[in-house]
């Protein structure tokens, strides 16, 4: 090999004719056309042709030459004159049998070209070319084959995806390839297909970057997904459907033996009512209240013995213990329990004998606890009231639920006031009661945590839990223990900007929240400062969460035999499994209620029925950075950029520019000139 000769050498795994330029030790320099040079490892040279040529226009006559009598060669042809011999040949024993002696150098070139695309029939090892097998053949064919009908297969479905369709019969390896778009549309870049995917979509023309965005939004126009497809739920797994032995036991759940048991009080006599909100099927709670000519009231707290319908370890209690809790979003429910249980055999419905675990605990006249203690009962409740309806029967005198209402609300102000003077923080902000209906459009009502009835519910679930955790501590029996540290308050509102006070707001609020630090699970009974109780546990929502059925068990079985049921490490698993769980399912929750309350806006400024501007309360306003507000109207949380000279507390407008649903984003500016509703 000399400057000046013809050789073919191997560049980005193809061919190519070049003119050697320079032959140094180990590298080779090449002109492969006008003015485009190459410096290569000497083993790159396939091929030297022993063809000088001293003008550069040489390089691309023989190569057209070469590629000109590639058509004469058959590759195939060779094979099987040489294919019984299995021996290796040479490119210039091949040149011979194809060209006969003395092939020249174009030939032997086109006999290379060849070779180098058709590798169907022989196996090349540095220049030595072995015939494969008829069955090694055969199989490279059919693989091809395969492979030709799965890639057209693939142009075939994204085309019609693109169309908006799918095709009308899908072939099985169309069917595997919708299944990875919807595995990369759920998961984007954490499914495991995901580059083939990307690479499947890579020729859609499209108005985003985000390739997982457009899987979703393909999917969408196929039909595949709805357009509010809540993909947190495969996301994370969550099961909607249950499974058939949970199915068949939840059928056959029957508490009638239950409601026998001697060692039951019987309730039915005494006035109980549950109080829910509107729509709500699962009652798992109610409240009852008796009193004696000395004006002691008992009160009673009744909760749903769901622990005595579901036997430990049965497939209810299994497919429980892994859905961990009923998840409630806007457009759906998943509970965590089959309905037969959780809204029928299990619920306390209106004018049903239900077995309960209730807490009666004795009150004076000042409202002090005389005494108090947990019982298996059996309970009737007389009324299933809304919160609604509770608090026009507490103000009502002429209500007929009005004479136990009112003293229980009595009742439970006076406890609120006592876990204030412990130091309980009351941060009652409104909530959003997000609906959809059956045509996708969401409805919002903002709910006020304020009202007597829910007060007076919420106080008496927290005394339930504060003494069931007590008789816990007091039986030194285990169990999973809430706690909390009192939040230091002394200097709260000092990192405000000078002039700024704190009010009794939004930014109040915003502010005790920061101080908060995270609830802890333990078997160590503790106190709970932000509830200012000395010991809490969570026992009270048995249909709706697993670990309150765990501790449900724990103390029914204390009371029936003298002993736990569960261990302290049982406890503990069960609770620290749950607390990473629950956190899991509020982050879906809120996820969703994000996308609801967005699309809410979306659609109601489109229609004309909301105005595009909102009054909104600034919590954070640090320079270089996006403020925090929070919205006047709604509980919702929003950043804009503002300019530094607006403060925390003030209230100002924001303009909502744009929605972008995928990303759970509202893009809010600032609109100094607007007022809400203009």
């Amino acid at each position: 090999m000399r400057a000046g000769e013809l050789v073919a050498a191997r560049l980005s795994g193809e061919i190519t004719i070049a003119k050697v330029l320079e032959v140094e030790a180990s590298r080779v320099r090449i002109l492969l056309r006008q003015k485009k040079e190459a410096r290569i490892p000497a083993e790159r040279i396939v091929l030297a042709t022993g063809i000088i040529v001293s003008h550069d226009d040489d390089v691309d006559r023989f190569k057209a030459e070469a590629e000109a009598l590639t058509g004469s060669v058959d590759v195939e042809e060779l094979w099987e004159v040489v294919r019984d011999e299995s021996t290796a040949l040479t490119l210039e024993d091949l040149a011979e049998l194809s060209w006969g002696q003395g092939a020249e150098a174009s030939q032997r070139v086109a006999l290379l070209l060849q070779l180098d695309r058709e590798t169907l029939y022989f196996v090349n090892e540095k220049g030595v070319y072995t015939p494969r097998s008829e069955s090694a053949v055969e199989e490279i064919k059919t693989r091809r084959e395969r492979e030709a009908r799965n890639a057209h297969d693939a142009t075939a479905l994204v085309d019609a995806l693109t169309e908006g369709q799918l095709p009308p019969e899908m072939t099985p390896h169309q069917q595997i390839l919708l299944r990875d778009v919807r595995g990369f549309a759920v998961h984007g870049d954490n499914y495991t297909r995901g580059p083939a995917v990307k690479s499947l979509l890579n020729g859609v023309h499209r108005a985003t970057g985000d390739m997982q965005r457009l899987a979703f939004d393909l999917l969408v126009d196929a039909g595949v997904f709805s357009p509010d497809e809540p993909l947190e739920l495969e996301r994370e797994g969550i099961p909607e459907e249950f499974p058939e032995a949970a199915i068949t036991e939840a059928r056959a759940v029957d508490g009638t033996l239950a409601l026998a048991d001697e060692n039951r009080v019987d309730l039915t006599s005494e006035p109980t009512v549950t109080i829910d909100d509107a729509g709500t099927e699962d009652r798992d709670d109610a409240l009852s209240l008796d009193v004696d000519g000395a004006g002691v009231y008992r009160v009673g707290i009744h909760i749903t013995d769901a622990g005595t319908l579901i036997s430990p370890g049965s497939a209810l209690d299994v497919e429980a213990d892994r859905r961990m809790a009923t998840l409630y979003l806007p457009e759906r429910k998943v509970p965590m329990l089959p309905s037969e249980v959780s809204t029928s055999k299990g619920s306390l419905q209106e004018g049903q004998p239900r077995i309960a675990l209730s807490l009666l605990v004795r009150f004076d006249d000042a409202r002090q606890v005389l005494d108090w203690k947990v019982t298996p009962s059996v309970v009737r409740s007389d009324a299933a009231l809304t919160y609604e309806e509770a608090d026009l029967a507490i103000s009502d005198t002429g209500h007929s639920w009005h004479t136990t209402l009112a003293p229980l609300e009595e009742i439970a102000s006076a406890l609120r006031a006592r876990r204030e003077q412990a130091g309980a923080l009351t941060l009652e902000r409104s909530e959003m009661n997000i609906s959809v209906d059956e045509d996708g459009r969401p409805d919002v009502r903002v709910i006020p945590r304020s009202t007597p009835s829910r007060q007076m519910v919420t106080e008496f679930m927290i005394l339930c839990n504060s003494l069931m955790a007590e008789f816990c501590r007091d039986r030194k029996l285990p169990a999973a223990y809430r706690s909390q540290k009192s939040p230091d308050l002394s200097e709260l509102g000092s990192d405000l900007p000078p002039g700024v006070e704190l009010g009794n707001g939004a930014l109040r609020w915003y502010s005790i929240i920061r101080r908060l630090t995270p609830a802890e699970i333990g078997t160590s009974p503790a106190p709970h400062g932000g509830l200012g109780v000395q010991v809490y546990i969570q026992a009270t929502s048995p249909l709706r969460r697993y670990p309150d059925l765990v501790m449900q068990r724990q103390i029914s079985r204390y009371l029936n035999t003298g002993e736990p049921l569960y261990t302290t490490d049982e406890v503990s698993s069960v609770a620290q499994r749950a607390d990473v769980q629950l956190r899991g399912l509020a982050r879906i929750e809120e996820d969703r209620r994000r996308y609801w309350f967005l699309k809410y806006l979306k659609l109601g400024i489109q229609d004309g029925g909301l105005s595009d501007v909102f009054a909104a309360t600034v919590l954070e306003n640090q320079p270089n950075r996006s403020a925090n507000l929070d919205l006047v109207d709604y509980p919702f949380r929003v950043r804009a950029s503002l300019p530094n000279s607006i403060l925390p507390g003030d209230v100002i407008a924001l303009r909502l520019h744009s929605v972008d649903l995928w990303l759970r984003r509202g893009q809010f500016v600032h609109a100094p000139d607007d007022a809400p509703g203009d």
